[in-house]
């Protein structure tokens, strides 16, 4: 019976013990604590000391509730709060509420004599405390890392389509004619031709050559300002604008050769989706 007593007894006093933040590596008067709404941070400071409390950058201390409000010197500056005691027996608390958190304080005066020259140095004092906010930083850690796998996999992606990495492409052609009207780079993905001009030319017409020789104007489209998508593989075009001709001819042709093109884009990471379609 008395040992149930006894731990009746221990319970609520453990319940009921506040959070006192660990001693600074380099001066035990600068602490840090990590920050738990549901703790109460007990602040140990002696006569004539004052206190300095940093919350997270940015944050705002908008209210704040001292118990003895004449017993202590409260003085909040954006996320800074600065506890001076006022009087030699003055323990009390304080609530913080900031535009982000709620923080609890149990304000302590060390049993010091008030001319006591050493109190100054008293390891238990706390000078400087300084709020770390673990769940935060792990769950802004997470995000970063998050951002930088999906910036690392468009990085990827981008890379499969540049012209220098794209797999199954040809780069076999040739131009032949006038300077106006040739382009600058050629080359297919075994699904369309792609023909790149400087920026300062106007585009020209596309025609397609069959054996025979006769020319018929063939299907294309413009993309990135400078480059004409033929919209299906020839041997041969033919490019005209005014009396300038140019001939482009595809040395690798081969209808049977191109690549499996099931996502409608030249890799397979990328889905072509046509907006609009049911």
């Amino acid at each position: 019976m008395k040992r149930l007593l006894l731990i009746g007894l221990l319970v609520p006093a453990m319940a009921m013990a506040e959070i006192t933040p660990p001693k600074g590596d380099y001066d035990p008067r600068v602490r840090t604590v990590d920050y738990n709404p549901l703790n109460v941070v007990k602040l140990s400071t002696f006569y004539g000391v004052s206190t300095h409390v940093q919350f997270a950058d940015g944050e705002t201390i908008r209210d704040v509730a001292v118990g003895d409000d004449q017993a202590w010197k409260v003085v909040p500056r954006g996320s800074h709060l600065f506890i001076k005691p006022q009087a030699e027996k003055a323990d009390t608390n304080v609530t913080v509420i900031t535009d982000k958190r709620t923080y609890q304080f149990a304000l302590v005066v060390q049993p010091r004599a008030v001319k006591d020259s050493t109190a100054w140095a008293d390891p238990n004092l706390i000078f400087s405390l300084a709020f770390r906010y673990p769940d935060e930083e792990a769950a802004k850690a997470a995000a970063t890392a998050q951002k930088e796998a999906l910036q690392a996999r468009l990085g990827e992606i981008k890379g499969k389509l540049s012209d220098a990495t794209k797999e199954g492409q040809n780069f076999d052609y040739w131009v032949a004619g006038s300077e106006e009207v040739s382009p600058t780079a050629a080359r297919d993905d075994g699904r369309f031709i792609y023909l790149t001009f400087t920026n300062n030319r106007d585009m020209p017409a596309v025609y397609s050559v069959d054996e025979q020789g006769n020319e018929a104007l063939i299907n294309t489209n413009v993309i990135d300002g400078n480059t004409i998508v033929v919209q299906r593989l020839v041997r041969r075009l033919i490019l005209r604008k005014g009396i300038a001709v140019a001939s482009v001819v595809n040395k690798s042709f081969d209808l049977g050769g191109g690549m499996d093109n099931t996502t409608g884009t030249v890799s397979q990471d990328v889905e072509r989706v046509i907006k609009g379609a049911q």
